[in-house]
């Protein structure tokens, strides 16, 4: 699978850290899941449309960080 090799990968000695940002309420979260980097529940965002990731983009930033929030223990959802 293409997203476990891209997770093995480094870049200049920095492990690949992947994660995914699901638009639309209908996403495939299991999907989400397989593809991101450990640990999931910081590495899989959700927007519900493409409108709201302004909303989004703090938890984005938090996300791509080298170090991550201890206050974000699970998805973070904006779809209900």
């Amino acid at each position: 699978m293409e997203a476990d090799r891209l997770k093995s990968m480094a870049v200049n000695g920095i492990p690949t850290k992947v994660v995914a940002l699901g638009i639309g309420c209908r996403v495939n979260e299991a999907e989400l899941n397989n593809i991101v980097s450990a640990p999931v529940h910081r590495n899989v965002i959700l927007a519900p449309d493409f409108s709201s990731l302004g909303d989004v983009e703090e938890q984005l930033r938090i996300t791509s960080c080298p170090a991550p929030s201890p206050s974000n223990s699970s998805i973070f959802r904006v779809c209900s």
